[in-house]
């Protein structure tokens, strides 16, 4: 009867099930990948580090001991550390003081974050004071105007620009050369030109002091009566290198009766002084 015995045959189902031991789930790349990157793709044990060793994700814990897959129970260890360890756990404070250490890390960071946080909202409020100090006193010299949330705003790309002192300074400038020359224009007109004219202060404050003379005598004609802009630069600029005193022109530019009177007046002096040279 060939090789089977005269017995009866066991059916397959009846068979015992040999009992096998459930594999645990492998960790996932992403989880590898955190571990390592918190590690610093170096070997928590011996220090070693990627690429010279090949690393591993390393329970603490070890599973067959209740170890779990928390972050915390996971820790880089290079091939031989980890193969050497085997389920035993680890009898040092090595571990401890790493995540100690990490925790003091993160903490630091977290109080640093705060630290700049305060530091950005009180520069936000530092600048918003600085824009109503400006605020105030635009106001009480444009008074019964003042100035609008736009006017605002602008105060405020002013100070991305110009220090507060540099600002303050313009502001008695403007006003001296709009509100005590100025043509015969409403207190409304004189307050716009007024306020217009701060920036351009703070401009031409940064310029050489000569150059910075002339503008503002510039501005003084300007809000008096009519001037050429580009050529009176240029006429004033040429008197005074002949020996135009700038005080004389100043005062000279306060009481001209007009652009032609202040014109003739100085194109004289230079013809005069280029003829002795």
């Amino acid at each position: 009867m060939g090789r089977l015995s005269t017995k009866k045959k066991q059916k397959a189902s009846e068979m015992p099930i040999k009992d096998v031991k459930t594999a645990r789930k492998p960790l996932s790349k992403k989880i590898r990948f955190e571990i390592f990157k918190r590690d610093g793709f170096k070997c928590q044990y011996c220090g070693k580090s990627a690429p010279d060793v090949v690393l591993h994700v390393d329970h603490i814990n070890p599973v067959s001991k209740g170890g779990s897959d928390d972050l915390m129970n996971l820790i880089t260890s290079c091939s031989d550390c980890n193969l050497g360890k085997k389920d035993i756990l680890l009898t040092d404070n090595s571990v401890i003081e790493k995540q100690r250490k990490q925790l003091q890390e993160l903490n630091e960071k977290r109080e640093q974050l705060e630290m700049m946080l305060q530091w950005r909202e009180s520069l936000a409020n530092l600048d918003q004071d600085l824009v109503m100090v400006i605020t105030k006193k635009v106001n009480e010299l444009i008074e019964p105007h003042e100035v609008n949330v736009n006017g605002e705003k602008t105060i405020k790309s002013w100070l991305k620009k110009f220090s507060l002192e540099e600002i303050l300074n313009a502001i008695d400038s403007a006003f001296e050369s709009v509100f005590g020359f100025g043509k015969d224009k409403s207190h409304e007109e004189k307050s716009n030109d007024f306020f217009n004219l701060i920036p351009k202060i703070c401009s031409v404050n940064r310029m050489p002091e000569i150059d910075r003379e002339l503008c503002y005598i510039r501005g003084i004609l300007k809000n008096r009566m009519y001037v050429n802009f580009g050529y009176v630069m240029q006429l004033m600029k040429k008197a005074t290198s002949l020996g135009f005193d700038v005080e004389e022109l100043k005062e000279f530019a306060k009481t001209a009766r007009n652009w032609t009177t202040f014109k003739t007046t100085l194109e004289t002096f230079i013809q005069e002084n280029e003829n002795e040279f």
